[in-house]
């Protein structure tokens, strides 16, 4: 099923001989980002480590289960064809993040080890660029219409961020922030998208299914899979 959707957007360009028009079209969204497959987590702990006078902390897996909020915007170019065919090509900026629930701290020093309840949350920020490739079907007519595309969308993930806080009954606030660089920084993803205009403004929401793994092995983990859910909400304007 993945390989025959993934073939849907080839086949109708192929058999769109020609298109009526143009259209381009600027778009803000919330996106909504989580992280799916065995490796991800609903719960996480943090790993305190004291060594030669300083401090250091980072949690065990930030890889979250959690939908986090995040933005995005996008530049569209689309051909409109006979019968209301559609091929579309989007360039877009997304920050997004997914987050994890922290229910308990290890603490680790050259004199004692031991564990401790504690609360908070992580957060793990995924700036990216994106390019999506769609095709479908305009239904409707000029005033009131919905767009349906589905199509390969590919991402840059430019970094990730880990960042939490949080507390523990015995050693009082914890608090982590450093960089996570995924196991995968191109990630190819399979993206559903609809746009319902009215004359020029339009209400869009879509859905990217990822297939990279973001988790960088391990001694304990030789083959992580943590890969991306991500769901937009938003608004467009189209220039023409």
């Amino acid at each position: 099923m993945k390989y025959l959707l993934l073939a849907l957007p080839a086949t109708l360009v192929a058999t769109q001989a020609f298109g009526q028009h143009l259209e381009y079209s600027v778009r803000a969204n919330a996106g909504f980002s989580e992280f799916r497959g065995a490796n991800a987590t609903a719960t996480t702990a943090v790993s305190t480590t004291t060594a030669n006078g300083a401090e250091s902390s980072r949690v065990i897996n930030p890889y979250g289960k959690h939908l986090g909020a995040g933005a995005g915007l996008s530049l569209r170019a689309q051909r409109v064809g006979k019968a209301g065919l559609l091929t579309a090509f989007d360039l877009g900026f997304d920050w997004l993040q997914a987050r994890a629930n922290v229910d308990a701290i290890y603490y680790s020093s050259s004199s004692a080890s031991y564990s401790r309840a504690a609360t908070g949350k992580v957060h793990l920020y995924t700036p990216s660029i994106t390019a999506f490739l769609g095709a479908g079907w305009r239904l409707g007519g000029e005033k009131l219409a919905l767009d349906a595309l589905v199509g390969p969308e590919l991402a840059y993930v430019l970094n990730a961020r880990e960042i939490g806080d949080g507390s523990s009954a015995v050693n009082g606030s914890w608090r982590t922030d450093l960089s996570r660089p995924p196991a995968n920084r191109l990630d190819f993803r399979l993206r559903g998208d609809l746009t319902v205009w009215r004359n020029r403004v339009g209400l869009l929401a879509s859905y990217s299914l990822g297939f990279a793994n973001y988790q960088p092995a391990t001694t304990s983990i030789a083959s992580p899979d943590a890969s991306v859910r991500i769901a937009r909400v938003g608004l467009a304007y189209r220039l023409k």
